[in-house]
């Protein structure tokens, strides 16, 4: 049995493991445990202490663990620390901070990148693991919602409920893998190397944590959402492929109306409108079809998909106007009267149950407003985030490494709202592939010079990244740098 097991089967046990009370024999297999995960070199392993307070008295707030090795070996501690509190039967295995305060580790707690790998963990895991929305809150308590379906631990609630910040029941073998990535998490985070086989799990963990942080979209999953569906936006950062994939939905589709939005778009060029013609007499005015009239008359006979590039650049409410009443996907005998009526329309509008609105939306823009309620209900919203592999796949070394520290950067140190402003994969590839290979390079490097830092200037410039914008900044100066030496 691995020493990690043995571990894990003391926690199932809870206050009834023969080793209850004995502290130098749990010592022992915490240390075992340590160097079957970790890197045992002493500069490692130095960092860290034994804390051992198990009592099998159901008053007792027990617990045992890893904390930091700058705190005491006994009483109140500071920082955060792995521990697990045992119950009659089965444990609670939690991430806590010490109740003398943060200490050094206020910047792993303060850091976006920890409580997004949480969460990440937590969706992993269905939910098992309960992490606290604000992780330096120390005035919140654990809900009860959420300790009452742990095993009772009591007495250590009632000493720790609000610094725990994150934790897992521990009942049976099942739990095992909540426990290990709790555990491995917190030696991550305080920059401990995993060894062996903890480290291809811990590595091949940390690709899944990405991929809930930037989940993959492919065509197949809009174009089967769009045919269900029927009105969806595809959104995200710059750079990541939405107008790309769009088009490519158009193509699957076969029949298509392109057009793009912007600020002087209105309900007369978007639905139905008047537009003067001068004549003999004067001026008279014809009525025209607007683009939504137009791909839905191309929708009567076969599948048609109105592609709307950049759908959050107008004002939707106006250019919508009635018409937004339409947009029911499983209400396709609604219709509403047209203020005018073009030649060869009905002045009726009914929206053609073979037509798709396909929209893509870049969440960098912050000069435009939001969508507001009423619109965005009526749309699926796909999220589409950076893509490490078209990078890798390209095969430029510079630009891999430099997509990997954008993403990094970005993920650590990033709000949310600042987030949807990572550069996508587009920066980093090559913007003439059709070219000579061996000039790949040399592109992608001027792509990286003149779209890629510009960006990233800029964000600076409108100061749009909030507590991130140092990190940004030691971002573009490391492009730069790179790009330079290259």
């Amino acid at each position: 049995m691995s020493a990690f097991n043995e571990l894990l089967a003391g926690m199932v046990q809870g206050r009834g493991w023969p080793l209850m009370g004995d502290g130098d024999a749990v010592r022992g297999l915490l240390s075992r445990v340590y160097d079957e995960r970790y890197h045992r070199a002493a500069h490692n392993k130095d960092r860290f202490q034994v804390r051992v307070n198990l009592q099998k008295k159901d008053d007792a707030a027990s617990y045992a663990g890893w904390i930091t090795a700058e705190n005491p070996t006994s009483g109140p501690y500071q920082g955060t620390s792995f521990v697990w509190c045992p119950a009659g039967q089965g444990s609670v295995a939690i991430l806590v901070i010490g109740t003398d305060g943060f200490g050094a580790d206020t910047a792993i707690l303060g850091r976006p990148g920890h409580a997004r790998r949480l969460r990440a963990l937590s969706r992993l895991h269905k939910g098992r693991i309960w992490v606290k929305p604000d992780l330096l809150d120390i005035a919140g308590e654990v809900p009860s919602v959420i300790s009452r379906e742990w095993p009772e631990i009591p007495a250590a609630l009632k000493a720790y409920t609000r610094v725990i910040y994150a934790a897992t029941a521990v009942r049976n073998d099942d739990d095992a893998g909540q426990v290990e990535d709790l555990l491995d998490l917190f030696f991550h985070e305080h920059g401990t190397p995993l060894t062996g086989d903890a480290k291809k799990r811990w590595d091949g963990r940390l690709e899944q944590i990405a991929g809930t942080v930037f989940p993959a979209v492919s065509a197949d999953d809009v174009f089967r959402i769009l045919k269900e569906r029927r009105f969806v936006v595809l959104e995200g950062p710059p750079g990541t492929g939405k107008t790309r994939l769009a088009y490519q939905i158009a193509k699957r589709i076969g029949s298509a109306t392109h057009v793009q939005f912007h600020a002087a778009r209105t309900y007369e060029d978007f639905v139905v409108g008047l537009f003067p013609r001068p004549t003999a007499q004067g001026l008279s005015f014809d009525v025209r079809a607007g683009d939504l009239l137009v791909a839905n008359a191309a929708a009567k006979a076969h599948p048609h998909v109105l592609v709307i590039d950049e759908i959050n650049r107008a004002d939707l409410a106006r250019v919508l106007g009635e018409a937004i009443v339409l947009f029911e996907a499983g209400e396709a005998t609604r219709s509403v009267r047209l203020p005018n009526t073009p030649e060869g329309y009905e002045p009726e509008l009914q929206l053609s149950p073979h037509l798709c609105v396909l929209g893509t939306r870049n969440t960098a823009d912050r000069t435009i407003a939001r969508m507001d309620i009423a619109i965005r209900r009526r749309f699926a919203f796909m999220e589409m985030w950076p893509d490490l592999r078209a990078v890798e796949h390209s095969g430029v070394d510079f630009a891999t490494e430099l997509f990997a520290d954008t993403i990094h950067t970005f993920v650590e140190f990033s709000d949310e709202d600042t987030l949807r402003l990572v550069p996508g994969h587009a920066y980093f590839l090559d913007p003439r592939p059709d070219l000579d290979p061996g000039e790949r390079p040399d592109r992608v490097a001027r792509r990286l010079r003149f779209e890629l830092l510009p960006l990233l200037r800029n964000y600076l410039d409108e100061k749009l990244c909030g507590a991130a914008s140092e990190s940004v900044a030691g971002l573009a100066d490391r492009v730069e740098a790179r790009i330079v030496e290259r």
